[in-house]
């Protein structure tokens, strides 16, 4: 599924799946609840193994903001909902990793981490 705005170049991050310019070009205009939801669905700032407990979460709220065009209070508190749910599923992915609850080490690189507020990329 793709969005009119972004532009037909893979290589642009704005096309990249995860990435924080992926979110802002999706939540363009749109009331800042949606856009901030879809920024901590982000993952590509994250190690590998936790993008792949995040990644069907974003992909989830990308089809809502897609297909859903009108802002409401119902469609920020799903992709709210998604929010919580992704920061379980994480957690549960790391202590079936380590064995242990926790923070996983950081990496030594973070890459795009999200922006919230004002800022664009």
């Amino acid at each position: 599924m793709t969005h009119p705005d972004l532009t037909p170049d893979p290589a642009d991050p704005r096309n990249q799946l995860g990435t924080r310019e992926h979110a802002l070009a999706l939540t363009d205009l749109r009331h800042p609840g949606v856009r901030d939801a879809l920024q901590w669905l982000a993952f590509s700032h994250l190690p590998t193994k936790l993008q792949d407990f995040s990644r069907p979460f974003y992909q989830t709220a990308v089809e809502l903001v897609i297909e859903i065009r009108t802002d409401s209070p119902e469609l920020t508190t799903a992709l709210n909902r998604l929010v919580e749910a992704k920061d379980w599923a994480v957690r549960a992915g790391i202590k079936a990793d380590t064995g242990r609850a926790g923070p996983v080490a950081r990496p030594a690189t973070v890459v795009n981490p999200p922006l919230f507020g004002n800022e664009r990329a």
